[in-house]
């Protein structure tokens, strides 16, 4: 997406998708696992959230070097947003029930070529209602960084392309069922109708990663050794597949390479869609994998991805099942 014009004169603060990026986000790779935030619930460990607990997650941001021809604001502070959701492809500041900000603070302006890192001590409720973003389980994160004269668009975070903002969204299950479910939310970020009488329409695509890259690897590596019984990542397609069950919302161009058989060598299995989304209306999306030839003590990493149906990228979350 494009740069949030709020914060298009400052120029200098940076947060990282990938490590090393220097805040130009790759849309091509899996930019939603940004180092850059780090959740770990006193209880349950990495990326969950513990109710009745202080839970910290640490915020980290950059700014670039003398000599970068930056536009620096002057501010002796930068301001530090932390959001949190339930599991999602994409959020929003401003649907109902999406995301929640749960940290707002100030923090010193790092000197130019050096880091800041913040803490905030999020305090989760003792007793969320169900769907709460506040809900104590599985968490995905957005953290956004700026000079504190700079004021932040209200309706959208404009991922995963502006350089103040990242998102973090892992969840590693566990499960001994067979038949896998994982309900995931979204919203469509686009204001643009397909046509008159119809809402804008949203690309997605599942993927299982038989060949997980080293950002992939580095983001699941800690939360996997905390599962019982892991032992190796599965290098097989699944013999009957994964999908999103879209019962209910108006589907076209579906492809499902899922299954063994229906995807060329050296590439990784998948399933994808398109659906009809009103804009900024949250929405939740069940994710399906029949685990049942898979041995117990592997996982399988899915991608769930979201796009514009031009490919634009919008939403991201990766999702780890532990066969147990």
């Amino acid at each position: 997406m494009a740069n949030d014009p709020g914060l298009s004169t400052d120029g200098c603060i940076f947060m990282e998708a990938i490590s090393g990026d220097g805040g130009n986000h790759d849309a091509g790779n899996a930019w939603w696992l940004s180092p850059d935030i780090k959740l770990v619930g006193p209880v349950s460990g990495p990326d969950n959230a513990d109710a009745g607990q202080i839970n910290p997650v640490r915020v980290r941001f950059h700014r670039k070097p003398d000599g970068s021809n930056c536009h620096f604001l002057g501010d002796e502070a930068v301001s530090v947003e932390l959001w949190v959701a339930n599991p999602s492809l994409v959020m929003a500041p401003r649907s109902h029930g999406s995301a929640r900000r749960v940290g707002f603070i100030g923090s010193p302006m790092p000197d130019p070529g050096a880091t800041g890192i913040q803490q905030i001590d999020w305090d989760v409720p003792a007793s969320a209602p169900v769907g709460d973003p506040e809900s104590p389980g599985h968490k995905c994160l957005i953290a956004r960084v700026y000079s504190s004269s700079a004021s932040p668009s209200n309706v959208a975070f404009f991922l995963p392309g502006d350089q103040h903002v990242v998102q973090h969204n892992l969840c590693i299950v566990p499960t001994t069922i067979a038949a896998f479910k994982f309900m995931v939310n979204t919203v469509n970020p686009s204001t643009l109708p397909s046509s008159p009488l119809q809402p804008a329409r949203v690309k997605l695509r599942a993927i299982l990663d038989l060949h997980p890259n080293k950002v992939v690897l580095g983001a699941i590596k800690r939360g996997l050794q905390s599962i019982a019984g892991f032992q190796s990542l599965t290098t097989t397609a699944l013999p009957n597949g994964f999908k999103f069950d879209l019962a209910g919302f108006q589907v076209t161009n579906v492809i499902d390479h899922s299954h063994p058989g229906s995807f060329p060598a050296q590439t990784n299995p998948s399933f994808e869609a398109q659906i009809a989304l009103e804009p900024f209306k949250l929405v939740q999306l069940k994710f399906v994998a029949d685990l049942s030839a898979v041995p117990a003590g592997q996982a399988c990493i899915f991608h769930l991805v979201q796009t514009s149906t031009t490919n634009v990228a919008e939403g991201g979350l990766t999702l780890v099942a532990v066969k147990q």
